[in-house]
């Protein structure tokens, strides 16, 4: 195997890691991480560009805003796979990722489950992977009043 090839597998492979720890950053609220993970300048479109952002910290505050479960009534869960990462550049690159959404709003006690696809452009900073671009595209959305369904108990460690 060419020199070459080596370097991208390592590229895509950090590409990889840098999304894993995204997403853990969220489901753990971990502010500082999910922070390190973005560019200054990322670019982002949630729920189909519904919450667009052109700046790490606007991005930072309405995910606190919105899914952090210390402040807000909300529980989530995030599980990419399937990823197509292609580089574009020497430290640029772009990703496909296929996602799986569970959000649990506790105070009206109403879930929310999602399939979509990331849509991701990655850029090298200093030798570190950072995403640039961010957004997903809904393919399925179903949602549940829970109220309307016995048996169901949420259980919090």
């Amino acid at each position: 195997m060419p020199d070459n090839d080596i370097v991208e597998l390592f590229a895509i492979e950090a590409i990889k890691s840098l999304k894993h720890r995204y997403i853990r950053a969220m489901i753990t609220a971990d502010w500082a991480l999910f922070e390190d993970c973005l560019t200054t300048d990322v670019k982002t479109q949630y729920s189909d560009g519904a919450y667009t952002f052109s700046d790490r910290e606007s991005v930072v505050k309405f995910l606190r805003s919105t899914h952090d479960p210390a402040g807000t009534s909300a529980l989530g869960y995030w599980h990419v796979t399937m990823p197509e990462i292609s580089l574009t550049g020497e430290d640029e690159a772009d990703g496909t990722w296929a996602m799986y959404h569970f959000f649990l709003d506790r105070s009206h006690n109403r879930q929310l489950e999602m399939f979509a696809y990331y849509h991701d452009r990655y850029r090298r900073e200093n030798g570190h992977w950072k995403i640039c671009e961010t957004g997903y595209t809904r393919v399925l959305e179903q949602q549940l009043d829970r109220n309307t369904v016995s048996g169901y108990e949420v259980l919090i460690p």
